[in-house]
């Protein structure tokens, strides 16, 4: 994976509005069905990951882990360790550049 693709790609997504950060508007998201991928960043806290991932099982939305600090460079804020994508495009070029490092995507 060429992670300059991926922060690109998560880069633009934040700047059209389609990635929503924080746990709690990430669940909101997967409650409401407007997540089309979760995001978890490596250095998350257990209970966030959990949390996350419970609810991802749940409402049968894919979620992956990424490299610690990609997502707090690639929102520009610091901090950010969960993030939601909500437009299926970017989803998908996300889940394809993600899956070229092996990474499981569920």
């Amino acid at each position: 994976m060429n992670e300059a693709q991926l922060r690109g790609a998560l880069g633009l997504c934040k700047r059209a509005g389609r990635l929503q950060s924080g746990a709690d508007l990430v669940i909101k998201a997967i409650r409401a069905g407007s997540c089309r991928l979760a995001l978890l960043d490596a250095g998350a806290a257990a209970n966030t990951v959990k949390k996350i991932t419970d609810a991802c099982i749940y409402y049968h939305v894919p979620y992956c882990t990424l490299p610690e600090g990609l997502l707090e460079t690639a929102c520009g804020r610091e901090g950010v360790r969960t993030a939601a994508v909500l437009d299926g495009g970017f989803a998908a070029k996300v889940r394809s550049l993600t899956e070229e490092t092996n990474q499981p995507v569920l």
